[in-house]
């Protein structure tokens, strides 16, 4: 039954996933025929965030720095941890249910008989909430793939590609040149494109040539290099005085420390700097701007929780992700036991990703997503490596078993909850409202 206006967040979820008989369904022509019948005026910029791993660290990178400059700016991200308004952001604010569920009947009178995923349905409420709000800037990440993915409507005047990894195998190919050609539809002729990822498929860089792309490529086109004892370099390998007024030091300086992080940490933090330089001519900001990078934060990505039992949560599913967040744990003192809370989809790579925690985590806690895809317990325990010691617990749900880990664990261990952004979401909501106290 169709909800009224009137109707509450809840409602809406819920209707919008029954009305397609697909979860995914990868096509443009129904979503692009509804956005069509909407006819909702373009913000001046659009970004595109496409890639396997840091697409949604690199948007809240690029929103930070942008609000710092004073720029209007909307951010659309996709899943969410706790409640679906986190999905679309206006301004530094995550959107609020009343505005959300007005443009959730927009886009249902516009759709008539035209059926549309979960997902699409929410990009074409995602830019609708953009419209009305006069954005100047929208930083859209891309749900999955690129060339199908309904955020592809919005023709990108910059695109990103953050990494390219093994996932999401059964609709986007099994290998990365297959994956790669599937996000490089996000690419425009003759716009401008960034390569986050330093080892990118040839099938991306194919696709930027064919397009005549104006494009930074990570490695090529700027550099990060590892500075003993200051971190991180970044620096363009060809400044350009007539459109990046850096040199002055003005603007953002033609080298920037990041600070100490990983590797996977320090890509994403080397692609948003990039993004800036690339639309340094229509979108100017200053040194001052940049230092709000700094200060830019995104729950349950690598998300440290300090106390006498340090907390870790990472929403890692795959094995690019994973190997980021082991290279930080690894260089983190610990005196006592590293316990992790871990749960995954079925379709993931769990024996990879619990590998390359082997040395790092002594006790593993598993526990059930609700989800479809979700391994059982006795499923993800099937497929643990041999040697990880598996503690069960009394509960099930995430924030249960989390509970009970906390509460086994003594000053000088660690807890690390990661493989799901359902898991990690669950136990955001259980801090956030109190229950595990």
């Amino acid at each position: 039954m169709r909800p009224n206006t009137g109707s509450s967040l809840d409602e809406w979820t819920t209707y919008i996933q029954s009305i397609h008989f697909r979860s995914i369904d990868l096509s443009l022509d129904r979503p692009r025929r509804v956005l069509h019948r909407m006819r909702l005026p373009r913000p001046s910029t659009v970004i595109v965030v496409g890639g396997t791993n840091g697409k949604g660290t690199t948007v809240r990178l690029l929103e930070t720095v942008y609000r710092s400059a004073g720029y209007s700016v909307g951010c659309y991200t996709s899943p969410h941890l706790v409640s679906y308004t986190e999905r679309v952001r206006l301004n530094d604010e995550d959107v609020k249910a009343a505005a959300l569920c007005r443009a959730f009947s927009a886009v249902d009178m516009a759709r008539q008989e035209i059926p549309l995923t979960y997902f699409e349905f929410g990009t074409l409420a995602a830019f609708k909430l953009m419209a009305d709000s006069n954005i100047q800037v929208a930083i859209l990440e891309v749900g999955m793939g690129g060339r199908l993915d309904a955020v592809n409507l919005m023709s990108a005047d910059l695109a990103v590609i953050t990494s390219v990894e093994l996932d999401h195998q059964a609709w986007l190919g099994t290998t990365r040149e297959r994956i790669g050609a599937e996000k490089a539809g996000i690419f425009r002729y003759q716009s401008k494109a960034v390569v986050a990822d330093p080892n990118p498929p040839k099938s991306v860089k194919e696709r930027l040539k064919q397009l005549r792309c104006d494009a930074l490529i990570s490695g090529e086109d700027y550099t990060l290099k590892s500075e003993p004892g200051s971190g991180w370099s970044w620096a363009p390998s060809t400044p350009r005085a007539d459109d990046w007024a850096l040199k002055k030091g003005t603007d953002l300086p033609q080298s920037w420390i990041l600070g100490s992080c990983s590797a996977v940490r320090a890509a994403n933090l080397s692609g948003a700097l990039a993004c800036l330089y690339h639309l340094s001519d229509r979108l100017v900001v200053k040194q001052k701007h940049v230092n709000a990078i700094f200060s830019a934060a995104l729950p349950g990505r690598r998300e440290r929780i300090d106390g006498a039992i340090p907390i870790w949560l990472d929403v890692a599913h795959n094995p690019h992700a994973v190997a980021g967040l082991r290279d930080e744990l690894t260089v983190e003192p610990v005196t006592g036991v590293t316990r992790a809370v871990f749960a995954m989809l079925a379709d993931k790579d769990v024996e990879a990703c619990v590998e390359l925690l082997q040395g790092v985590v002594d006790e593993w806690s598993l526990c059930s997503l609700e989800d479809d895809r979700a391994l059982s317990i006795a499923a993800l325990e099937a497929r643990m490596p041999r040697g990880c010691v598996v503690r069960h617990s009394a509960g099930v749900k995430p924030w249960e078993v989390f509970s009970e880990v906390i509460s086994n664990s003594k000053p000088g261990d660690r807890v690390v909850a990661f493989g799901s952004f359902y898991l990690v979401g669950d136990i955001l909501e259980s801090l956030r409202t109190g229950v595990t106290s």
